[in-house]
């Protein structure tokens, strides 16, 4: 199973990226696998370390996937990390080993500790729409514009019927987002 989330890592300068990340888990280890070139695969080769965060906010999403990650974080204590101030509970994971890939070679992290911030509140349609529209965005030079258009158009039915203010605001962010994409291609 995949589970979206926020990934925060730091580079040598303790420069911290935020990126959302479909981790797989089990049991007490986390399986990231982020693709050749990013932020987060050269953060995860020199510091060995990340910080998974777990949310259902949708902005943090969006943000990430239009590029404005200026987040409220706090310092991790006692690691070397940062965890988003707003979230459900994160964790804090150390690298034990690569498995090499030329796409997308998937970093097997420890669980070091758990935190639990706040409860989750349940699930929303909406906001499972615009994920996945996150991930159109993040794929829009790879897939065709039709293809794109139909997924976006069958997601809207979610949003329209379920989304909060907050939601609306988020997709109608990532939709011009993507739309911008689309025009660049």
């Amino acid at each position: 199973m995949i589970i979206e989330t926020i990934v925060s890592t730091m580079d040598n300068d303790e420069k911290v990226n935020f990126s959302p990340f479909g981790i797989k888990k089990n049991k007490n280890q986390i399986y990231i696998s982020p693709y050749i070139p990013s932020k987060t695969l050269l953060n995860l080769e020199s510091t060995k370390c990340a910080v998974v965060n777990y949310t259902d906010d949708t902005n943090f999403f969006v943000n990430c996937i239009i590029g404005n990650k200026k987040f409220k974080k706090k310092k991790c204590k006692n690691f070397p990390g940062f965890f988003l101030e707003d979230c459900f509970g994160y964790e804090q994971v150390k690298v034990k080993r690569i498995i090499k890939d030329k796409l997308r070679p998937t970093f097997v992290c420890e669980i070091d500790k758990s935190f639990q911030i706040k409860g989750y509140e349940g699930h929303n349609r909406a906001k499972a729409s615009i994920i996945e529209a996150c991930i159109l965005a993040s794929r829009v030079h790879l897939l065709d514009k039709k293809k794109i258009l139909n997924e976006l158009s069958y997601l809207s039915i979610s949003v329209d019927k379920t989304a909060g203010t907050l939601e609306k605001k988020s997709w109608k962010k990532i939709l011009k987002y993507i739309d911008k994409k689309i025009d660049e291609k």
